[in-house]
Formats: C-alpha cells, sequence, structure tokens
C-alpha cells in the first residue's frame, strides 16, 4: 500500500468510534469499521493479481495525503465554476466539490417533474438507514479501494427518477477537485424506476493545478424498460490520480448507453461493470483514452449476460503519445444457459510515439451454445501517405497529424448526440472547433 492511502486507511480506523452496546449489525458505522479493516488486512490491489498486473495503485497519492474534510468541499468559489466551458452551458447542473455537494453552485430549476436529487451527507443526517441499506450488500463484494470510499464516505449526491419520467436536458454532475494533497471519494447513486428516459453527464475536472485522489463511486440501477445516456468524462490535472468504479444493473428491456472520456490524470484506472439481469436488457459501452508524456490510463469492462436474450456492444480507442501507458481489458461473460445473446467487442488503439505503449486484451467467457459473439483489437500508427496528402493540400504538418488523429477518434465522438460534448472534444484535439472548416480545404478544388 502507498504510503499516501495507508496513511488515510490508518486514519480512518482511528477515527471510527468503536461498537456502541445495542448498535444494529449493518448500521453505518459497523459497515464503514468493516470496511476500514478490510482495507488494512488486504490491502490495496497488487501487480500480483491478474487484473491489476499493469497498474500500481501505489504510485496514487503521496505521504501527505488526507481525506477531504468540509473545508476542502467549501473551497471553490462560484467565480471558478462560471469559467467551465461544458458546466456553464447545462441548464440542469449538480455539482460537487472535493465530494461534496454545494447547493449553492448547483442550478435544479429546470429539474424535471418526477426527478429528485439529494445529498448523501442531507441523508446521513436525517436517515442513515437508507444510506446503510444501499451500501450493505456492496461492502461484502467490493475490492480495497470500494472499501476505502465506503469508510470515509462524506457526501454525494442520490438521483431518484420516477417511473414513466422522460427528461429531455441532461442532469450534469460535475465533481471538481481542488488541492495538491486531497484524498476525494464522491459517490452517485442513480436509480431509475421503470420506463424512464434520462441523460446524464458525469464530468471530473480539476482546477488549477490540482494533485491528490479520486476515489470515485457511481451506482446505477436501471428497472425494467429503463433507459439511460450516461456520458463520463475526466479531464482532471496530470498530478491527480483518477481511481472510479461503475456498476451498473440493467433489468428486463432496459437500456444502458455509456461513452467513457479519459483526457486527464497522470494516473487513471475507471472499471465499469455492467450486469445485464432481464430478457431484452442491452447495453453499449464506448470509450475514448487520450494520454501523453508520462500518463498511465487504464480501463477494464465486465459485461455480465446473466440470462438470455441480452445483448451488448463495446468499442474502446486509446491515443497514446510520448512515453505514456494505455491499458484495456473487456471481459464479456455469458452464463449458463443464457441463450440467444450477442456480444461484440473492439479495441482500436494509435500510437503516435515509439515510446508510447498499449496491452489490449479483448476477453469471452461463454457458457452458453446459442450466441453470437465477437471480439477484436487492432494496434497501428498514423498514415504517412494521409499525412503527406494533407500536406500537399497546404495544411501544416502538425494540423495535419492532429486531423488525422481526431478522425479517429471521430466515432466516439458522433456517437454521442450531444454537439456541445463533441465540441469540446474536438477541441481537445484540434485548439478550435472548426474541424468542419478544415475538411471543406480538402474538397475544395
Amino acid at each position: 500500500m502507498s504510503q499516501g492511502l495507508a496513511a488515510v486507511a490508518a486514519q480512518a480506523l482511528q477515527q471510527l468510534e468503536p461498537p456502541r452496546a445495542g448498535e444494529p449489525a449493518a448500521g453505518l458505522a459497523t459497515l464503514r469499521r468493516a470496511a476500514a479493516t478490510r482495507l488494512r488486512n488486504e490491502g490495496l490491489p497488487s501487480a500480483g493479481q491478474e487484473d491489476w498486473k499493469y497498474t500500481n495503485v501505489a504510485q496514487a497519492g503521496g505521504a501527505a495525503l488526507r481525506p477531504a474534510e468540509l473545508a476542502d468541499c467549501a473551497a471553490l468559489s462560484a467565480d471558478v465554476v462560471a469559467t467551465l466551458q461544458l458546466a456553464t452551458a447545462s441548464h440542469v447542473r449538480v455539482v460537487l466539490v472535493n465530494g461534496g455537494y454545494r447547493g449553492d453552485l448547483s442550478q435544479l430549476e429546470q429539474l424535471p417533474p418526477g426527478i429528485r436529487i439529494r445529498s448523501i451527507a442531507a441523508v446521513l443526517a436525517t436517515a442513515p438507514d437508507e444510506i446503510t441499506s444501499m451500501l450493505a450488500a456492496e461492502a461484502a463484494s467490493v475490492n480495497a479501494l470500494g472499501a476505502l470510499n465506503i469508510a470515509l464516505l462524506r457526501d454525494g449526491v442520490i438521483i431518484d427518477i420516477g417511473a414513466d419520467v422522460s427528461a429531455e436536458l441532461p442532469i450534469h454532475l460535475v465533481l471538481i477537485g481542488t488541492g495538491t494533497d486531497v484524498l476525494r471519494g464522491p459517490r452517485v447513486i442513480v436509480r431509475a424506476g421503470a420506463h424512464s428516459r434520462v441523460r446524464m453527464i458525469e464530468e471530473y475536472i480539476g482546477v488549477a493545478d490540482t494533485g491528490g485522489v479520486t476515489n470515485a463511486v457511481t451506482d446505477v440501477t436501471l428497472a425494467s424498460g429503463a433507459t439511460l445516456h450516461h456520458h463520463r468524462l475526466q479531464t482532471e490535472s496530470d498530478r491527480a490520480a483518477h481511481i472510479a468504479r461503475v456498476t451498473v444493473t440493467v433489468a428486463d428491456h432496459a437500456h444502458y448507453i455509456a461513452d467513457s472520456i479519459a483526457f486527464g490524470g497522470g494516473l487513471t484506472r475507471i472499471d465499469i461493470d455492467v450486469a445485464l439481469q432481464g430478457r431484452g436488457a442491452r447495453c453499449r459501452l464506448n470509450g475514448l483514452f487520450v494520454a501523453a508524456g508520462t500518463q498511465h490510463v487504464d480501463h477494464h469492462t465486465r459485461i455480465e449476460h446473466q440470462v438470455g436474450d441480452t445483448h451488448s456492444e463495446e468499442l474502446y480507442r486509446g491515443i497514446l503519445d510520448g512515453r505514456s501507458h494505455g491499458v484495456f481489458n473487456g471481459k464479456v461473460i455469458v452464463a449458463r444457459d443464457a441463450q440467444q445473446i450477442s456480444a461484440r467487442q473492439t479495441s482500436n488503439n494509435l500510437l503516435l510515439s515509439r515510446q508510447a505503449e498499449i496491452d489490449t486484451k479483448p476477453e469471452l467467457e461463454i457458457y452458453a451454445d446459442d450466441v453470437a459473439c465477437a471480439h477484436g483489437a487492432t494496434v497501428g500508427e498514423l498514415d504517412a501517405a494521409a499525412v503527406f496528402y494533407l500536406r500537399s493540400r497546404g495544411i501544416d504538418e502538425a494540423t495535419a497529424r492532429a486531423l488525422l488523429t481526431y478522425a479517429f477518434a471521430q466515432k466516439i465522438a458522433d456517437d454521442i448526440p450531444l454537439a456541445g460534448v463533441r465540441r469540446w472534444i474536438e477541441n481537445r484535439f484540434l485548439g478550435h472547433a472548426d474541424y468542419s472548416q478544415l475538411l471543406t480545404t480538402l474538397v475544395t478544388p
């Protein structure tokens, strides 16, 4: 365990009070203590474990790492939020600073009827058993990092979406990190009622030169016939570490459509676990990760087809420059007798430097025979002939390379039906949002 996270775990154990006489066995304090003890006994995941062989979380944090406190959550002004490109464009905004909910920076006036957003801290103060019931099942199976999130859980948001609710405006979660030594542990809980339809942006940002560690957990439950479009964006500082786990349960005829875009963080590890639990359940996972310098970005996905007539599609694209390292491990599991399912998984990767490295491992684990499953992976570099062609049309080399790089990423961007998010991605590659003008240049005689 790294010095920073080890110190945080030890502090968690010291701060958690001993059990009181008559305390319920499933009480929140009991769950916290059990999680902290598990972290102490098991330690962080290590390279000796197959799922962590390429990602050394001992690099996360430093000796001075400390859990976020109330003052850290208050340490941001409205002026800073006003400068955030996507946040200011959203009509429905939920802001968390260092994991703590900030109602004064949020904007919920246009929240549709039937959707309720609550601060976890407020629920802990008034109805702690509600949080306990949500965490009880998870506490028994999470890894050490999930246990750390439970042990230090302070705040986050619960989003309840009523049955048959259909929201046109996306709910934009803006999770902002500040400080150089803070361990942020935000938790997002989404419960979508039957036949509801909602779009959510979950954006992680580091202001200034933020360091520290983000240890985020997002839990999604989709009831029968519900649809959630989930766009996850991560652009934290290269000095920060971003560790996240997304767990999704999908009931019959429900649909989970997700995009994971990772541009930031010196060390990033994102786990996405989807359980297709009801017949007719579907999921589509797209991912785009871009790294340069010495950045390390690791995506692990797991899709479980637990019953028959379930369907999944997955496309991840990685772009790596400098001495960066990318990892993609996608596992699809088809349960015994889960017949008539379809699953397709693709990993495409572009290396812009001879020092960049990618480890990609698509996996299928099938225990049924009436299935249609496929997976594949590619690794390549920019086409020198294509660069030459663009140069011959009067485009300088840097712009030509940027244009071709963005063309590789464009499939992921085009599948996001939010013009603001697509422009934001385009700007990350080209430094502006006039990709269409560059294309016009190519067809002009």
